[in-house]
């Protein structure tokens, strides 16, 4: 079921970034985000009133950790990354933005008690290699690329500190019913950025490959990958499950070669190597037993 679930998550955000790129023919990013919170968000609170007790709200204790998580993944982290992909391009921040294990790993160890053996630190190692070989090649480009290697480093960093928050809180709510209001509460802060930057706003109803993006970011990219994601962070550990995560930027890379045309250089190329690399290494390690982690966790 694990991996299922993974495969999802893998689908789902890696196809995400050319899809992004076409969004944008349609609305500006203020908007986009805008939309897929509320859009995702009621999505998913539909399918928890289906379930059975029909629970829609979390319970009193757990809305401060909600709201945590919500700033977190769903304002900041969306934010840094779409602006990134304006700036970088789609391929090159999928990269930037999957240091998030190097961030979650590094973040686990005081919040989480988390041990990094070998193999988690020689992913880790070729992680930070794929990210130095794609500020390598866009050292040259054209436009602002400085800013959008920072914004993608950033939306790596503030997902992994995200990843190690949910793991540190524990919720009696499902997690449906978690990942609903952490979309719905991104809504307000996403909606006063869009009132602020209200004359840099946009909307071409007749661009339908970009409606299409829209569609595709709302209903896969937000409410399925993230339903599907946050089981997996339950039943992983935190540097384990960001660490899988690197799938994602080599169907980024692939995808957005294929469906924007992005020319995919040398840099890139040796970087992919070296996440392929880390994704190797973390499926050859062998897995600690839910029970195990558990026990580990309340006696040190």
């Amino acid at each position: 079921m694990t991996w299922l679930l993974l495969l999802i998550v893998w689908l789902c955000w890696g196809l995400s970034y050319p899809f992004m790129a076409w969004t944008l023919e349609a609305v500006d990013l203020i908007t986009a985000r805008l939309l897929a919170n509320v859009g995702a968000g009621a999505l998913l609170l539909l399918l928890c009133l289906r379930a059975p007790g029909r629970h829609i709200l979390p319970h009193r204790e757990e809305w401060c950790g909600v709201l945590a998580l919500s700033l977190l993944i769903m304002v900041v982290f969306p934010f840094a990354l779409i602006a990134g992909v304006m700036l970088v391009g789609p391929g090159q921040t999928a990269i930037l933005n999957y240091t998030m294990p190097l961030w979650a790993s590094l973040l686990a160890v005081p919040v989480l008690g988390e041990r990094l053996d070998r193999r988690t630190l020689m992913a880790l190692g070729l992680g930070l290699a794929a990210v130095l070989l794609v500020l390598a090649g866009t050292a040259g480009a054209e436009g602002p690329s400085g800013l959008g290697v920072t914004l993608g480093l950033a939306a790596g960093a503030t997902f992994g500190a995200g990843t190690v928050l949910s793991k540190k809180l524990r919720f009696r709510s499902p997690v449906l019913l978690i990942t609903a209001w952490q979309l719905l509460l991104g809504t307000p802060p996403a909606f006063a950025v869009w009132l602020l930057l209200y004359d840099y706003t946009y909307l071409h109803p007749d661009a339908g490959r970009g409606l299409f993006g829209l569609f595709y970011m709302v209903v896969f990219a937000n409410a399925l990958a993230y339903a599907a994601w946050f089981p997996v962070l339950g039943r992983l550990k935190a540097s384990v499950a960001s660490l899988s995560l690197l799938v994602v930027p080599c169907l980024g890379v692939a995808s957005s070669a294929l469906l924007v045309q992005r020319q995919i250089g040398s840099f890139d190329v040796a970087a992919l190597i070296c996440v392929l690399g880390a994704i190797a290494l973390v499926v050859q390690r062998p897995a600690e037993p839910p029970a195990a982690e558990e026990t580990r966790r309340q006696t040190g």
